[in-house]
């Protein structure tokens, strides 16, 4: 099928990625309205994968276009992962931005070659020599121009070409380089030919012996400097100006490699679903990348993670404003599969059973969270569906019931992708939620060995109710749970009722002093008594309910809360701040070691109701620039009187309006 290579645009908001997409693909002669979803929209930028691709002749390009809020940062490593080159987009009066920063690292995190673009150069205070400092600077590579903007009153006309020394303007004229940007375009040159000849020990040797080495020579030597990952060509561009497009989507085709060029093949059908949208006519849609053998229409595939199989039944390539229905796709294509089974995201397609699946490697995991409510009878009936497809998509996106708080629970990465979550099930669904400050699921347990007893004793007329339950509670060790012990001598308490003792105590368990289900508590059943006619199930169960709040009563309950353990990734210069801000949250510091020359891994522990908005907190406290990572520890009981009021008095919530 010729050469097939996948681009993943990623960088900051604003820096015109998927414009750039756009313009591409229209020059490709394979026009597409990306970001059309009405969420995207409505925010003027991207919050999904965009993929899309054109071919020409024995080329396939296929670009991956990655949003560039912090919150939808998942997409970035979901296209890295099945690109073969990033290219790493740059606002070019801004220079490098936050996401910048982070897109730089996961290009490293995945070992992928990669191009840097200065784009918008059309903007009036464009600067591209201040920018590919910065580069330089802030992200440490080695960041070598292949291009040099012309830019005449204030207008960007043209480019040269660094190698060739060749001026070439948009209006299809070329000549010299033109004065003013002649040592740059030099200086340019002898670091990129520098670069490129670490890679080549021959080529080295006559460098530095001054001797000629022809442009032919040099872009061979490129490639594989782009390749093994030692030079990132910087390259300037705009939509406003077609021909560097043109000029752009040649360098890629000559200079980085394509699927094959990367050796990655491998033996037999091998298909990562590396993203899932869901669509309202075809339902859930999974995007595979090819890395072996060819995926055919029709044919039986295993789902290596799942143990099951699946039959082919159709596959699209997303070539063009609308994906087209293909019979077979090959190594290196990017497809999408719909009316399959079950299947969820980094699942692999193989041809065969019992093989070893591709990994799409670790995603960002959830780390804000909001109870989501139905705003009417109709809205909770299908919500339940609803929200389950659309978690599907997204490993940052995960829903569960609480068991303690009986809310529905949505994590996300923040507040404006569990907005987008929302208008989805709107927009996509017809399902109607507000989301709200999720309640703490706290629990309860006690501290000492105490007892209780009860007798349950009814007489209506006829058959009466009798059981008599003595209870002895004690704490177990925090994570203990539940033990019921039966000590029961001398049959006062016959064999057949002691499981309905137990069943009272369970039941009794859910709601303790403070109104929070109990745990950690051993229960012993050690006396009590019976009629050999009015006992029953239901008057132990009953009895043994009593016996076992009486024992708490006379015991010292404690309520326990909830601890999280928190990896805070933050640049050094903002590390003093994030732990003063833990300190005022009860948190804890377990631990802070280097992560690189610039960063800081800060551990620490905090109780959940402190920290419920953290990841809110922390983006403010850093300029969005730390990431966090947030799960849950252990529970710790709440000690003091004063403290226990005060988080009780936040968890009463009013009755919700609809």
């Amino acid at each position: 099928m010729g050469d097939v290579r996948t681009l993943c645009f990623v960088g900051h908001a604003g820096s015109g990625k998927t414009a750039l997409a756009e313009a591409i693909l229209q020059w490709g002669g394979a026009p597409a309205e990306l970001d059309s979803s009405p969420e995207a929209e409505a925010r003027g930028g991207s919050v999904d994968l965009n993929v899309a691709g054109f071919q020409k002749g024995d080329q396939t390009l296929y670009i991956l276009d990655a949003p560039g809020f912090g919150e939808f940062i998942e997409e970035s490593y979901k296209g890295l992962r099945a690109a073969e080159t990033g290219v790493l987009v740059v606002n070019a009066e801004k220079g490098p931005e936050v996401l910048t920063e982070k897109a730089w690292d996961l290009i490293h995190e995945y070992k992928k070659p990669a191009l840097a673009l200065v784009h918008r150069m059309d903007l009036p205070n464009a600067k591209f020599a201040e920018i590919l400092e910065e580069l330089k600077e802030q992200l440490g590579g080695n960041f070598a121009p292949v291009q040099w903007p012309i830019v005449r009153n204030g207008q960007f006309v043209g480019v040269v070409d660094v190698l060739e020394q060749k001026a070439f303007y948009f209006d299809g004229k070329t000549g010299e380089v033109p004065g003013e940007i002649a040592d740059a375009v030099a200086s340019a040159r002898e670091a990129l030919i520098e670069g490129v000849a670490e890679v080549d020990e021959a080529l080295m040797e006559r460098f530095l012996e001054d001797q000629e080495i022809s442009t032919a020579e040099i872009r061979a030597a490129l490639k594989k400097a782009v390749q093994e990952r030692s030079v990132v060509p910087v390259l300037a561009t705009s939509t406003q100006a077609p021909k560097s497009i043109e000029l752009f989507v040649t360098f890629v085709q000559e200079a980085t490699p394509s699927f094959a060029d990367l050796a990655q093949t491998t033996e037999g059908l091998r298909a990562l679903t590396f993203n899932v949208s869901s669509d309202q006519y075809l339902g859930l849609m999974a995007y595979v990348k090819l890395y072996g053998g060819t995926l055919k229409e029709g044919a039986e595939i295993a789902n290596v993670n799942r143990g099951s199989k699946e039959r082919v039944r159709e596959i699209l390539r997303p070539i063009g404003e609308k994906p087209q229905k293909t019979p077979e796709v090959g190594p290196g294509e990017i497809a999408i599969l719909t009316k399959l089974g079950e299947f969820a995201l980094g699942d692999t397609f193989a041809d065969q059973e019992g093989v070893e699946p591709l990994s799409l490697g670790e995603l960002p995991k959830p780390v804000f969270a909001r109870a989501i409510e139905p705003l009417t009878q109709q809205d909770e009936e299908k919500m339940s569906s609803a929200l389950r497809e659309l978690v599907l998509t997204k490993a940052t996106l995960r829903s569960h019931r609480d068991d303690v708080t009986k809310e529905t629970i949505v994590s996300g990465m923040g507040d404006t992708q569990l907005t987008v979550l929302t208008e989805r099930l709107k927009n996509r669904f017809g399902v109607g939620v507000r989301l709200i400050r999720p309640l703490v699921p706290y629990k309860e347990t006690v501290t000492q060995t105490a007892q209780g007893n009860y007798k349950h004793k009814k007489q209506t007329g006829g058959r009466g109710q009798y059981g008599e339950v003595h209870l002895r509670v004690e704490p177990l060790p925090r994570g203990g749970g539940f033990e019921f012990v039966d000590e029961i001598k001398g049959g006062v308490i016959p064999g057949q009722f002691i499981p309905a003792v137990e069943k009272g105590v369970v039941e009794a368990m859910q709601e303790g002093v403070f109104g929070y289900p109990m745990t950690d508590i051993k229960v012993a059943v050690f006396f009590g008594s019976h009629h050999p006619v009015d006992s029953s199930e239901i008057a132990f169960k009953i009895a043994a309910s009593q016996a076992f709040k009486i024992a708490v009563q006379n015991d010292t309950p404690v309520l326990l809360e909830p601890v999280m353990k928190l990896t805070v990734l933050t640049p050094r210069e903002f590390t003093g701040d994030i732990m003063s801000s833990l300190s005022g949250k009860r948190g804890k510091i377990l631990g802070m070691e280097p992560a690189s020359e610039k960063w800081e891994r800060i551990e620490a522990e905090a109780p959940l109701a402190e920290i419920q908005d953290y990841a809110l907190e922390l983006k403010s406290i850093t300029q969005g620039r730390a990431t966090l990572q947030m799960e849950f520890a252990y529970y710790q009981p709440v000690t003091s009187d004063k403290l226990r009021e005060e988080l009780l008095k936040r968890e009463q919530r009013e009755a919700p309006t609809h």
